[in-house]
């Protein structure tokens, strides 16, 4: 990113040290090495297991004979058996479920271990809550024991920009970077936009979906306010956008 184009805004005492910017570098799985692992020469042949927020969704994944590199699954703060007020797989306005992050992680840890190589799968946590998200890395943090990563790609998503018709995000970019940066920089960065599809009302919804011309896509505002933020330094970052929205949004 173009210093100049990083607001001083933006910058904590703990950014200037130096420090931010070293463990910045460590942020991502290198493509190259993110490829080799799942032994695939293009990143669209990945596979994905998409809102993976349940304990049959995660062992259907992990299957004999299932074909998922990476699980999608989504970050809640809420309940799960005895637990309250604590970091579970959901995507609100769910607040109960039957697994809880921890539990999901450890899953994944035996899986990796137990299989072949060609078996083995990733995970993109998509941070719901802002609550989940230094307590969830201190748990990847101790998975990994004296390592530096827990063995397996790790994206660490949270919409943390204004998009197309979106919200106001629940969940600041700096204290996004800065906890994933300090507690767990071997994940890669996936920051995105809160969006959703513009409806007047429920008359509209079928007609705007069968014209996209009438959706709100991404523009470059939503870029420079991207750029604005990411940290200095920032090693690989992936930007998931929605589908959509990206292709009606021509401008960006």
């Amino acid at each position: 990113v173009d210093e100049e184009r990083v607001g001083t805004e933006y910058e904590s005492e703990w950014e200037k040290s130096g420090e931010y910017g070293r463990r910045a570098m460590q942020c991502g799985e290198n493509l190259t090495k993110l490829l080799y692992y799942f032994g695939i020469s293009s990143p669209l042949d990945v596979v994905w297991s998409h809102a993976t927020n349940s304990k049959i969704k995660l062992e259907r994944a992990l299957a004999p004979g299932s074909r998922v590199m990476i699980l999608e699954a989504d970050v809640s703060w809420g309940s799960c058996g005895n637990l309250r007020e604590t970091s579970i797989m959901a995507h609100p306005p769910h607040r109960k479920s039957d697994i809880a992050f921890t539990d999901f992680c450890r899953r994944v840890c035996k899986h990796n271990r137990d299989v072949e190589p060609s078996r083995r799968v990733g995970v993109k946590f998509d941070f719901k809550d802002g609550r989940c998200v230094e307590p969830c890395l201190t748990i990847l943090r101790e998975l990994a024991g004296t390592e530096e990563t827990v063995g397996w790609p790790v994206f660490l998503n949270a919409d943390v920009w204004m998009g197309p018709g979106g919200n106001p995000p629940k969940i600041l970019p700096s204290d996004f970077f800065a906890a994933c940066f300090d507690i767990y920089p071997a994940g890669t960065l996936s920051p995105g936009w809160t969006c959703w599809l513009q409806f007047d009302g429920p008359s509209e919804a079928a007609s705007r979906l069968l014209d996209p011309m009438l959706l709100e896509g991404y523009n470059l505002q939503h870029v420079e306010d991207a750029l604005r933020t990411l940290p200095r330094g920032v090693g690989h970052v992936t930007f998931p956008v929605h589908c959509t929205m990206a292709r009606v949004g021509s401008e960006a």
